[in-house]
């Protein structure tokens, strides 16, 4: 399913950008509106418009089209039209959809195009309101880690690339047709990235068939995208109203993605780059990647048994920011019996394994011992491979596990957080187990690893240093809550982990919370596919059993709803209705069609395809719903007439728009799937090209062959 238009290439290129931008000076000359109006009026910009206007002009003249409508209106689907291919441009220049969608609808009532009730009748649609719940309950299952733990034990411990894809396609296109598209896959990238790296296959041949196969798998139900509800609700509001049941789309979604699945299958190998090569002795090499996606490990070079060198070499400049930590393997991991070099702990970028501990005493073979419970791992890492650590294995937590029990049931508001010792704190002047004791009642928080302001101390055993009492500079690793160190006046700088929540899980309440959330789903879900209750309701009510039962805050809910995707949904209902109204849908369909009939009715549906696809790869799959919709009904109307074509109807047109729709495979930039694996798998433009291109080709021919002699009438 998709995820918010933030998560869309070309918008959230343009607000990272803005973001990155350093902060001008107070003492700087302030930009007037002038220069704003000459930054957004470019001379490219303006020729393309006049350009429109000119073509609009002669075509008038020269051969006017038929729009239905009086004389004195022929003006408005010209304007229509234009300002449409402008909002083309303008996202392709890297504005947002939803601020370019929602511009035109306005500028659309200011001129009496469409009415206020046309225009913004999107704001009160069920389908809009689905599909904003649906982000919530997204919120709620990542919070519960029920689908990592599928995810998990559906990936195993392959040994071919092959098995690898084919592990990783199948469950994330099934699970696809039911969460959204864009939190599914922003959940599962360091999943695969770190799985990727454990059993030595190439993250840049895994993410790219993720990606695609969260799209295939997002047309098997009418949730699966925000192009399905839209087109579900336009498709209610025709008349007579076509009815789009919940899985009317899976007889044709389940073949054509089965296709799509086994194109990725045969060609992934020969034509996806191999980015990352890891070897059976634990080298590993990557390219770089031009911007590394934040949160993402740095490049590193894992050692085994044999050519692990002393702690004296490893002393580097960046190693001295690393931690050593102590792990503890809990009865509940699922890795006992297992090595660490099968764990793939060997290969974890910017985590050092130092020692295994059974009993007190360090085994002798640390990476060939098969774990047991009650085993400490030391390791060396910095604190946001920590913090990565401890979601990336259940049962594997720091040693003071039962330090952090004392602090609560409140886990989700805790975060790791890294404190440098001030000069006059208390922590310098008494031992620091009576400070320990100090935090954990005082400020709530608990000292997870220390490292030291000295150079020498920073790369020794904390252990074996034995320290009783810290000196200034010190830096500690702290588990707390957010507002808790506000109390101490013990640090001089305190900074928060990036994504350093700790994980739910291990306690029977997480499992529980777990079990509900799926069952309700799947309640929810098989209720509103059987007709005994609206999609809407159906998932608001299950987003409010997950806040009820804590899985998360009503804060949490409503941060997880973006706005940006509900905006230009909403918006773009305004834009489908001026098209409509105006006829230029009607015009649009019988140019379509006096070019598609020289090959028959099979040519229709390929240029409606082609027309549709060509615009999803370049702007969003809803804005590109919203445009070829009335275009779709008004071809299915002509096809009536025409001999041979009677089985063709609004329903079979519609369901050609919502396949092509979210057919963007051959660019980066028209799916929220694909611009999150773009820099974690450090593809290029010409990677989706090679890889995406072929598959849009026969995506194409297998959709319209499949509507064409099995038409839904």
């Amino acid at each position: 399913m998709d995820a918010s238009p933030s998560l869309q290439l070309i918008g959230a290129w343009s607000r990272a950008a803005s973001d990155a931008a350093p902060l001008a000076s107070p003492l700087a000359r302030q930009p007037r509106l002038q220069d704003h109006l000459r930054r957004e009026i470019t001379p490219q910009r303006t020729a393309v418009l006049l350009g429109l206007i000119l073509l609009s002009i002669a075509t008038e003249h020269f051969c006017p089209p038929e729009f239905g409508i009086q004389k004195a209106d022929r003006w408005k689907p010209y304007a229509v039209v234009d300002s449409i291919c402008m909002g083309i441009l303008l996202i392709a220049d890297g504005l947002p959809p939803e601020a370019v969608l929602l511009a035109l609808t306005v500028i659309y009532v200011l001129a009496g195009i469409i009415t206020e009730h046309e225009a913004f009748s999107g704001f009160s649609s069920p389908g809009v309101l689905a599909f904003g719940a649906l982000f919530v309950l997204s919120e709620a299952f990542a919070e519960v880690k029920v689908l990592d733990a599928l995810i998990s034990r559906c990936l195993g411990s392959p040994k071919t690339l092959l098995t690898a894809q084919f592990r990783i396609t199948v469950p994330v296109a099934v699970l696809s047709a039911f969460f959204n598209n864009g939190p599914l896959v922003a959940m599962l990238v360091p999943i695969v990235q770190a799985w990727s790296q454990r059993h030595g296959h190439s993250a840049a041949q895994l993410l790219m068939p993720l990606a695609f196969a969260s799209t295939l798998g997002g047309t098997l139900t009418i949730i699966g995208s925000a192009a399905n509800l839209l087109a579900h609700d336009r498709a209610r509001a025709l008349d007579p109203p076509v009815d789009i049941g919940f899985f009317d789309l899976t007889p044709y979604a389940a073949p054509l993605g089965l296709l799509g699945l086994c194109y990725m299958l045969v060609a992934g190998p020969r034509l996806l780059p191999k980015s990352t090569e890891v070897g059976r002795d634990g080298q590993v090499t990557r390219s770089p990647s031009k911007s590394q996606r934040p949160g993402a490990f740095p490049q590193f070079t894992a050692f085994t048994a044999d050519d692990m060198p002393s702690e004296a070499e490893l002393v580097e400049p960046d190693q001295l920011r690393r931690y050593h930590i102590l792990f503890v393997v809990r009865s509940r991991c699922p890795s006992i019996g297992c090595s660490l070099f099968d764990m793939g702990m060997t290969r974890l970028p910017d985590v050092l394994v130092l020692e295994l501990r059974r009993e007190g005493q360090p085994l002798q073979d640390t990476f060939g011992t098969a774990l047991a419970a009650g085993d400490f791992i030391k390791v060396a890492a910095g604190a946001a491979s920590i913090a990565r650590l401890r979601k990336a294995y259940d049962g594997l937590e720091p040693a003071v596990h039962k330090d952090l029990a004392t602090l609560g049931p409140h886990r989700r508001h805790r975060r790791l957080f890294e404190a440098v010792v001030a000069s006059n704190s208390a922590l310098v002047t008494e031992p620091l187990a009576k400070q320990k004791e100090r935090l954990l009642r005082k400020a709530g928080s608990v000292i997870l690893a220390i490292r030291h302001s000295s150079s020498e101390a920073a790369a020794a055993d904390l252990e074996a240093r034995s320290p009783l009492k810290l000196v200034p500079g010190d830096v500690l690793l702290l588990e707390a809550f957010p507002d808790c160190l506000d109390r101490l006046a013990d640090f001089s700088v305190v900074a928060a982990v990036e994504s350093s929540k700790p994980p739910r899980r291990g306690r029977q309440q997480d499992r529980l919370r777990g079990l509900l959330c799926l069952f309700g789903f799947v309640l929810a879900i098989g209720l509103n596919g059987l007709g005994f209750l609206p999609l809407a309701a159906a998932v608001l009510a299950l987003d409010f059993f997950c806040c009820c039962a804590r899985v998360l805050s009503w804060r949490e809910a409503m941060r997880g709803v973006n706005g940006s995707v509900m905006m230009t949904i909403a918006a773009s209902f305004g834009i489908s209705a001026a098209m409509t109204k105006t006829g230029a849908a009607a015009a649009l369909a019988n140019a379509l069609l006096n070019v598609g009939l020289r090959s028959g009715p099979f040519g229709v549906l390929c240029m409606v395809y082609c027309g549709t696809a060509l615009l999803t790869n370049i702007i969003s799959n809803t804005a590109t719903c919203v445009m070829m919709i009335p275009v779709a009904v008004h071809v299915a109307k002509q096809l009536r007439q025409s001999d041979g074509c009677e089985n063709i109807d609004e329903k079979t047109l519609l369901f050609l728009v919502i396949f092509a729709a979210n057919a963007s495979f051959a660019t980066p930039l028209g799916s929220p799937s694909n611009i999150l694996v773009v820099d974690a798998g450090n593809y290029t433009f010409g990677d989706f090209v090679r890889f995406g291109g072929m598959l849009q080709i026969i995506m194409m021919w297998a959709t319209c062959s499949a509507l064409y002699y099995f038409p839904c009438s």
